[in-house]
This record gives C-alpha cells, sequence and structure tokens, in this order.
C-alpha cells in the first residue's frame, strides 16, 4: 500500500482521499437509514410506555420509605457527630453568632428608622395612593433590615468562622430556617397587612387575612428546614435520590390547597374588590378561581413527577414552587392592576347618565386591558419559569410551527388592544358631548333636547369599527395559521354582491339612513313625527329608527319608510296657550296681566336660562258660544316648555281670581214667559230638563 501511495502524485492521492471520504458518508447514510427503517412505536404506546414508567417511579419512592428514613436519620446523626459541619458545639456556637450578629445590625437598623416606623404605625390612611405608600414604606423598612441581617451574617460568618465546611452549613441552617421564613413573612405583610386592617391593599377580611399569612410563614419555615436536612443529607452521602423531593413536594402542594380552600370565600372576596360596579363575568372568575388554583398545583405537580419520571428535570421544584407562587397571588395582582386603574382613569366629563356611563365603559376598558397585559406577563413568566422563551419562539431561529402560534396569539392580542382603544375613544366622546339629564319634574310628553350630532353617530362608527377589526384580526389569524383567505375574500364579495341584489329593500333602509345622518335629520333622544309615527328617538341602528311615544309604546320605524320628517325638538320650541273668558272681560287687561306673569317667570332661577321668549298675550284669537278665547305663547328650549306651562297656568289662575276674572263655562239659559207662575221646585225641574236636552243634543258633537 506505501509503495502504490508512494506512486502516485499529490493530486491523485488528493482524489483518492475524497472517495475514501464519500464513500464513508454512504456507508453511514446507510445505516442511519436502516435504523430510520425500523419499525417506530405508535402515539399510543408511548403514552402507554410513559404512564407505566409513571407507576413504577410512584411506587418505587413508596417502597423506597425506609431508605429515606434511614438516610435523613443517618445525616441527623453526621451532623451531631460532626461529620459534616465539623464538632456540633463549634457549629452551634457559630450558628448563634452569626444570628446575633445579624439581628443586633438589624436592631440597630430599627432603632435608626423608630421615628418612621411610629409615625407609619401611628397614621390611618385616607386614600388608596397614601396607603400605598405607607405600605411601601413599611415594606422597603423591613426588606432593608432583613437585607442588613443577611449581609452581617455573611461577613461574620467569613470572617469568624474558619473552617468552610462548618461555614457553609451555619450558613445554610441561617438562611433556610431564619432569613426565608422571614422574608416570606415580610411579603405577606405587604400584601396582607394582618394586624392593620386600614393598610391592607386587598378587600380581605381579618380572619382571611391573618389565617393566609399564619398559613404561608409556616409553611415556608417547614420547607426551609426540610431543604437544610436534604442539604445535610447530600453532605453525609446520604442521599435518598428523588424521593425526598417526591415527598416534600406532595406535602407542600397538598398544604397549599388546604389553605386555599379553607381561605376559598376570602380569595374571592379579594378579587371582586370592594367596587360597587362589579360584572358578572368578574363574579363568575372570582368565584371559579380557588377551584382553579387547587386543580392548577394538583396539575403542576403531577407534570413536574411525569416529567421527573421520564428523566426530564427541567420542572424542579423550585420552578414549581415559584408557578405556584403566582398562580395563588394572581388575585393580589389583580386587585393591584384595579386599584392603579382607578386612580390612571380620568375623571367623568359632562353630566347624565350617558356620561355616567360611558365614564364606567371607560373603566371597565381600562381594567380588561390591564389584565389582558397581567395575563401576558404571567403567562410569560410560567414560560419562562419552565424553561420556555414564547417571546424567543417568534423570532427567526424558532420553529415554524412554533413561530406561526405566536404569531398568531399576538394578532388575536393586537386585535383585542384595538377593540378596547376603540371603545375607550368612543366611550370618552360620549361622554364629552352627552347633555346633562332631564329634570324628572319635566312632563316630557314630546321629547326633550337631543344629543349632540357627534353622540348620535358615534354609536354606529364604533359598531362599524368593531365590525372591521373583528373581520381583519379573522383573517390576518387565519392567514398565519396557513389557511388561505383569498377564497373567503371571493365568497365575501358574492354574498354581498348577491345580497345587494336580492335584499333591496334592506340597502334602500341603509342608504336612506346614510344620508338622513348625513343631512343632521335627527339626534338620539328628539322628538320626531315620521308621517304618523311619533316618539322620542331612543336607538339608531344602521337600518332602522326605535322611537319611544308619548304612551310608552316602542315604534320600529326602517329608514327607507320614512316619506317626510318633522323635527319637534330642534333649536327651540314655541307653545301657544288658550284661555277662554266670558264675554263681559277686559281684554287689554288679561293682554297686561299675562305680560306681567312672563316678566315674572322670567325672573325665576329655574327657567330663566331656559326661556327664550317670554310669555306674552297675542289678543283674541276666536269668539266661540261660549266666551272669548285668547291666546298667549312664549319660546323655550326643546323639553323645557312644559316646566314654563305648569308655572304659567298656576299664576294665570292666581291672577284671574285676584282680578276677578272668570273662566268661561257652558251655560244653559231658560227664558220663561212672564205670567208664569211657577214655584223653586218647578223652576228647577225645567231648568234640569233643559240642560239634559242640551247635553244630549251636544253628545254625537263631542264623540
Amino acid at each position: 500500500m506505501e509503495k502504490l501511495v508512494s506512486d502516485l502524485d499529490p493530486e491523485q492521492v488528493e482524489a483518492l482521499t475524497d472517495l475514501m471520504l464519500l464513500l464513508q458518508e454512504s456507508a453511514a447514510n446507510k445505516t442511519s437509514v436502516t435504523s430510520l427503517g425500523e419499525p417506530q412505536p405508535s402515539l399510543l404506546e408511548q403514552l402507554q410506555s410513559a404512564f407505566s414508567g409513571f407507576g413504577d417511579m410512584v411506587v418505587g419512592h413508596f417502597k423506597n420509605l425506609p431508605a429515606l428514613f434511614t438516610g435523613l436519620f443517618a445525616g441527623i446523626a453526621a451532623l451531631l457527630a460532626g461529620s459534616v459541619g465539623g464538632p456540633i458545639h463549634i457549629l452551634i456556637g457559630s450558628i448563634a453568632l452569626i444570628l446575633a450578629a445579624g439581628f443586633a445590625a438589624e436592631f440597630l437598623v430599627n432603632r435608626l428608622t423608630a421615628a418612621r416606623r411610629d409615625k407609619i404605625q401611628a397614621r390611618s390612611p385616607e386614600s388608596l395612593f397614601e396607603t400605598v405608600k405607607l405600605v411601601s414604606t413599611r415594606a422597603g423598612l423591613d426588606l432593608g433590615g432583613l437585607l442588613v441581617f443577611a449581609i452581617v451574617a455573611v461577613i461574620v460568618a467569613r470572617a469568624a468562622v474558619f473552617d468552610p465546611a462548618t461555614r457553609s452549613v451555619a450558613l445554610q441552617a441561617v438562611f433556610w430556617i431564619v432569613f426565608l421564613p422571614r422574608l416570606v413573612a415580610a411579603l405577606l405583610r405587604f400584601a396582607l397587612a394582618p394586624h392593620r386592617s386600614e393598610l391592607r391593599l386587598v378587600t380581605a377580611d381579618d380572619e382571611t387575612a391573618k389565617s393566609l399569612y399564619r398559613s404561608f410563614t409556616t409553611l415556608f419555615a417547614v420547607v426551609g428546614v426540610a431543604f437544610f436536612l436534604r442539604n445535610i443529607m447530600q453532605v453525609a452521602g446520604q442521599d435518598a435520590g428523588g424521593t425526598f423531593r417526591f415527598f416534600v413536594g406532595f406535602g407542600v402542594n397538598a398544604w397549599i390547597i388546604a389553605v386555599i380552600w379553607k381561605a376559598r370565600h376570602g380569595l374571592t372576596n379579594i378579587i371582586l374588590g370592594d367596587d360597587g360596579d362589579t360584572t358578572s363575568g368578574l363574579e363568575r372568575m372570582a368565584r371559579f378561581w380557588p377551584y382553579f388554583s387547587m386543580a392548577f398545583i394538583a396539575f403542576n405537580w403531577l407534570l413536574v413527577q411525569f416529567t421527573a419520571s421520564m428523566g426530564v428535570e427541567a420542572l424542579t421544584a423550585g420552578r414549581s414552587l415559584a408557578v405556584i407562587a403566582l398562580v395563588v397571588f394572581a388575585p393580589f395582582l389583580d386587585t393591584m392592576v384595579r386599584g392603579i386603574v382607578s386612580h390612571v382613569v380620568p375623571p367623568m366629563q359632562g353630566d347624565g347618565p350617558v356620561a355616567e356611563a360611558a365614564h364606567m365603559q371607560t373603566r371597565h376598558s381600562y381594567v380588561r386591558i390591564a389584565r389582558v397585559a397581567l395575563l401576558a406577563f404571567l403567562v410569560l413568566m410560567v414560560g419562562r419559569i419552565y424553561g420556555l422563551n414564547l417571546l424567543a419562539l417568534g423570532a427567526n431561529d424558532g420553529s415554524a410551527v412554533a413561530r406561526n402560534s405566536v404569531i398568531f396569539l399576538l394578532i388575536l392580542a393586537a386585535g383585542y388592544l384595538a377593540w378596547e382603544i376603540t371603545n375607550l375613544w368612543v366611550a370618552h366622546q360620549l361622554a364629552k358631548d352627552s347633555p346633562p339629564a332631564q329634570s324628572e319634574d319635566d312632563d316630557a310628553e314630546m321629547g326633550g333636547a337631543g344629543k349632540s350630532r357627534t353622540a348620535t353617530i358615534l354609536p354606529l362608527i364604533r359598531i362599524i369599527l368593531q365590525i372591521t377589526i373583528l373581520v381583519l384580526t379573522a383573517l390576518l389569524a387565519l392567514s398565519q395559521l396557513g389557511i388561505n383567505i383569498t377564497p373567503l375574500l371571493a365568497g365575501a364579495g358574492v354574498v354581498g354582491l348577491a345580497v345587494g341584489f336580492g335584499a333591496q329593500t334592506l340597502v334602500k333602509d341603509v342608504v336612506s339612513g346614510i344620508f338622513f345622518l348625513m343631512d343632521d335629520a335627527f339626534r338620539l333622544g328628539e322628538f320626531i313625527d315620521t308621517g304618523g309615527t311619533q316618539g322620542s328617538i331612543e336607538k339608531i341602528s344602521i337600518r332602522s329608527l326605535q322611537l319611544r311615544g308619548t304612551r310608552g309604546a316602542v315604534h320600529i320605524v326602517p329608514y327607507g319608510e320614512i316619506p317626510k320628517l318633522t323635527n319637534l325638538s330642534r333649536d327651540w320650541v314655541i307653545m301657544k296657550l288658550k284661555f277662554t273668558v266670558p264675554f263681559d272681560t277686559d281684554v287689554e287687561k288679561v293682554r297686561k296681566l299675562f305680560k306681567r306673569i312672563g316678566q315674572d317667570i322670567m325672573e325665576m332661577e329655574e327657567f330663566k336660562e331656559d326661556i327664550l321668549a317670554p310669555f306674552k298675550g297675542q289678543g283674541v284669537a276666536d269668539v266661540d258660544d261660549v266666551g272669548i278665547v285668547v291666546r298667549g305663547k312664549f319660546t323655550t328650549k326643546p323639553g323645557k316648555q312644559f316646566g314654563v306651562r305648569k308655572e304659567i297656568y298656576k299664576r294665570v289662575q292666581q291672577v284671574f281670581e285676584e282680578n276677578g276674572i272668570q273662566f268661561a263655562r257652558k251655560e244653559v239659559r231658560v227664558q220663561l214667559p212672564e205670567n208664569t207662575d211657577l214655584d223653586d221646585k218647578q223652576k228647577e225641574a225645567v231648568a234640569a230638563g233643559a240642560a239634559a236636552a242640551a247635553a244630549t243634543e251636544t253628545k254625537p258633537a263631542a264623540q
């Protein structure tokens, strides 16, 4: 072989080398193809294998219990014997020294901040912002003291404890058994304020706050002792594998589920808060959340154990506990979000029920947007804890399925945010343009002043924008999933064309409504006559009007069926009143009395802003068989004429009585011959008969 190679030139040697490499790659590919050609287990077989492994793991942990207790006792014995952390008396002395130094430093810090603490203790907040400020200050002081405690403990341990093993065990004991429970207690005092209800950031009763505080503080004390013992067992070489983690995790999760079950009603109240405008959706979610939390905690523990049985160690006990903490404290975060929103939402603009409804809609939109942001944060945090970077999945280096799925969710979120922003903008404009509510004393039998043109058109604009957002979001989301939306667009065009030809009446109604709105022919709240149908406009849709009649009936009038439209509430209203007085009444005197009444009413505070022209007489309007009909008129803003009319009727009656003027009434006069000799009873009988005859003659005319 060497002689053969020596006889070849360098180029031939290089070509031969390339050929050998190609032959090796071909052989490797054949081997891989052969291995791929072997039958692969089905999905059902894989699931059966996974569940079988999970069951074997659980049985193995229970069988390993004696070894666990043996290892635990052996680790404690090694600790007492001094083979883990050095001589026990030196270890205990080191722990005592570290604790003494840490507590002394923390005590000194607390003495320096005693004035601030006393001020917080003696002060009662008057607003949520002040409450957050006081609680945050108190939490900062507590955490600052704990930070000083930890720093001094580490410094003293490094300076005074010379044996590394003793120092390590002593610091672990201080951290797990002392520092961790105190840190959790400080955080719970910030969230629950168990001993000061006026500083509580959540709507929880004292029993719930104290129960949660005691339960979780005790839980983390037990967890700290468990983690310390686990470290001791590992150092002593007595680690029982995953059995210790299995049973400690089971106990911790069972403890948390029991705490949530006990405080489920209190957690529901925390989610509901103290708002008086809770929605039905919020109430259902508040009642459902404790049970969801318990189910999620059980699922999370099973997921951790199941992945561990498959050899996947990504979901550790610490990560599982962090996920549980996020789920359990989500109601507190939601309450915090609503508290922040209550200070961010701008104050109500305008007056009246429409402005109040718009302000409430604005508040709900802010809360929903904040909740979407909170939910996104929780999902990202849970994914990060589980080892999944959901944001990186949308990048170019992620898989196609994962990237498209993330972008699909982002499109849905963007569409929802656009929907809420539309609601916010419309609600803000409605609140500004809505007139104040009419007085309950107004006899608005013909409606009052309508809303502005903006307030009339905005609801229709909102519907159009929301439909557009919904359609675009759906199409973009479907296209991101790989669905071809071109046939959908073509089908929509065909359907629209078919509707245009087949539903001519509908098209006529919509087009007529567009021109009515362009002409500003009517507005919400105005009283109109549509050619025989009268009423106040309560609702405007794309194809019809909803009118409320004077007797309460609701009329639905399509735009295309309105031959003409009379608006009785635009700009100003003239009301004319008629009064019948006897034939011998001084009409000029009546005119002067009417003028004086009009001037007096113009000076009244409740009417002077609404009357555009005062009440005054117009002279004789008619003469009938009863008396002289005199007329007066006045001009007011739309909807204000009825209150003025009541006042005029009252004052006319008073003034007529004061001036000896009577209202004319129908009389029956019976003329008897002069020589008729009748007594009083006979005269009364004749008068009654004549009155009855007159009534009989006038009855058909009255009908």
